[in-house]
């Protein structure tokens, strides 16, 4: 009995690897007999037509049965693919080969057929709409150019899909038809379209919101009986979105209504709207060597009533500068547009040589239009701060603690253009201005008059090849007897500033000692403020680009001019949330020289 399973179980593992191997040279040989067959276009052919012929006999077969069809079907799909391209007179020859599988194509070209006339008709409303004529005028195909039924196709669509934006939902494509003569050497391009009637924008109905309707509709970017467009369409959406009032927005044009008696061919729309959370909270992690770790957090209410009040509350703590600030907004004419915003506001900063700590309550307007954001405003600003003097002999022409009151009346604006990633972009600027000021005999502790500018620009020179350039400008007038707030002051140096300098570490100095002897200072800023920089960026791939700068400037009190300057390089990682820098600058002020490190993390504009 044992002998005998012995020989069941020999013969079964016998059994097993020859069933096995027949599999496995099953599927090499089926592999090899089905799947190898190679294609080779013979003949001098542009580029262009190569890859039109690839194109068109598509994928290499993987089985026997593909091989055939694809091998029976070749000429056609040749022919099909040098037609598409005006050569319809070319001699094809196809020859096969076996062991292994080769398809050898040769075509010999004739010459090209020729466009020798091109008519484009628009009739209907579109043929005075001058985004048809810009068209018409500007297509690609011209006669005397190669018969390119791509471009003809191209043509085609480009017009109806322009009718579908500018509003003739009830164009027709009369005629559209290419006719091949004179031997297919020459040929003719009909198009005739009839727009019909435009269609003007109907009635916007949203569904039931709590929200004040003229809210609601002062959020429409158009007039009604506007003619339609998707462009409008589409910025009713943005408009909506951006309020951030609602959880999701609908909008879809609803059925046409027409009354050809009066002329009349709207459009309305239906827009439905969802409210969005109730409360929404952000907290975020950065770092940088200016401010070191900083840990954020935001609460953010954005709709408290009907009349569309929001809020925002922000916390910022890093170990140098902690900051908190609650605003409250009060939408006018517009919720994103014009907006009453009531602000409060607290910061401590601890700069290199003394720490200050300011309160400001704010009531202002902002205004945005044509991406220009202004704001006016009138802020109470109180500030207390200490510097770090001599303990056992200060410098008595400075108290070790001031304290000031400000009414600060002023306006701020700015206007960011941007192409390409918003956290990378290809092309952008940025320009921020501000003015304000205070006086004496409107409730201030002392009087001045605040100026400043700060540029960005960025320009991809060619691929992978970028500048970032940017240059700060700032003035103070102030009578010299009157002590200004440090926050108020200009400063200079950090990431942001003058690289291969400590963070605002750069302006006037005063003695921290009443001895003459004593020659050590401390920095508090000053009343003009010059800053420049270059950057050239080489992008290694889409992730990594090593940088070579050089910055520099000047801060410094009238009359008074003490320039720095700074070169470098760095080494950036464009990560999901702006690009990570690691920057290393070679410092120079007079005769003293040092190398800082810089690492940085946020968007450039």
């Amino acid at each position: 009995m044992v002998g005998l399973l012995k020989i069941i179980k020999t013969c079964w593992l016998k059994g097993v690897k020859y069933l096995t191997f027949s599999v496995l040279m099953l599927g090499v040989c089926h592999g090899v007999f089905a799947s190898n067959l190679t294609v080779t276009l013979q003949g001098k052919l542009p580029t262009a037509l190569k890859n039109n012929i690839y194109s068109h006999l598509g994928q290499l077969p993987k089985t026997e049965l593909e091989r055939s069809a694809y091998i029976y079907s070749a000429k056609s799909n040749t022919e099909n693919a040098l037609q598409s391209l005006g050569y319809y007179q070319a001699d094809i020859q196809l020859s096969v080969e076996q062991t292994p599988w080769h398809l050898l194509i040769d075509i010999t070209l004739n010459e090209p057929t020729i466009i020798d006339k091109i008519n484009v008709e628009i009739t209907g409303e579109a043929s005075a709409d001058p985004e048809f004529s810009h068209l018409i005028e500007h297509h690609i195909i011209q006669q005397g150019d190669t018969l390119h039924h791509g471009k003809y196709e191209d043509l085609k669509a480009d017009i109806l899909s322009l009718a579908l934006q500018r509003g003739y939902f009830d164009g027709v494509l009369l005629d559209a038809s290419i006719t091949i003569k004179a031997d297919y050497r020459f040929a003719d391009i009909e198009i005739r379209y009839d727009s019909g009637f435009r269609y003007r924008f109907g009635e916007v109905n949203f569904s039931e919101f709590a929200l004040e309707p003229a809210l609601l509709s002062s959020l429409i970017p158009f007039e009604s009986d506007t003619y339609y467009s998707t462009k409008a369409f589409h910025q009713l959406q943005q408009q909506l979105q951006s309020t951030k009032y609602f959880g999701s927005v609908m909008a879809v044009p609803g059925e046409k209504v027409v009354d050809e008696a009066k002329g009349e061919y709207n459009v309305p729309l239906e827009v439905t709207l969802t409210p969005a959370k109730s409360h929404q909270f952000d907290i975020g992690l950065g770092y940088a060597t200016d401010t070191q770790f900083r840990l954020s957090a935001s609460w953010r209410t954005p709709l408290l009533n009907r009349y569309g009040h929001f809020q925002e509350t922000k916390f910022e703590y890093s170990e140098l500068n902690p900051t908190g600030t609650f605003i409250y907004s009060i939408p006018l004419e517009h919720p994103t547009e014009d907006v009453l915003q009531l602000q409060a506001s607290i910061e401590n900063e601890d700069y290199a040589d003394f720490t200050t700590k300011f309160y400001s309550a704010q009531i202002g307007r902002v205004i945005t239009y044509n991406n220009w954001h202004r704001k006016i405003y009138t802020r109470y600003h109180q500030e207390s701060w200490q510097y770090d003097l001599d303990e056992s002999d200060p410098n008595i022409d400075w108290s070790q603690e001031d304290s000031v009151k400000y009414i600060i009346p002023g306006v701020f604006w700015s206007r960011t253009i941007r192409r390409g990633a918003a956290l990378d972009p290809s092309h952008g600027f940025r320009q921020t201005y501000s003015i304000e000021g205070a006086h004496l005999a409107a409730g201030s502790d002392n009087s001045f008059f605040r100026v400043h500018g700060r540029w960005n620009y960025i320009n991809t020179l060619k691929p992978n090849h970028r500048l970032v350039t940017r240059a700060e400008f700032g003035a103070i007038y102030i009578d010299r007897d009157a002590e200004l707030a440090p926050s108020l002051r200009f400063y200079a140096g950090g990431d942001q500033s003058i690289r291969g300098f400590a963070y605002q570490s750069i302006g006037s100095t005063i003695p921290i000692s009443s001895d003459p002897n004593e020659e050590q200072t401390i920095v508090v800023g000053g009343t003009r403020l010059f800053v420049a920089s270059i950057e050239y960026q080489y992008y290694l791939n889409n992730k990594w680009r090593l940088a070579l700068f050089s910055d520099g400037g000047s801060v410094a009190n009238k009359g008074e001019y003490e320039p720095v300057y700074s070169f470098g390089s760095g080494l950036h990682y464009i990560s999901p949330v702006g690009a990570v820098k690691f920057d290393v600058a070679y410092g120079i002020d007079d005769d003293d020289k040092n190398w800082r490190i810089h690492i940085n993390l946020g968007a450039e504009l």
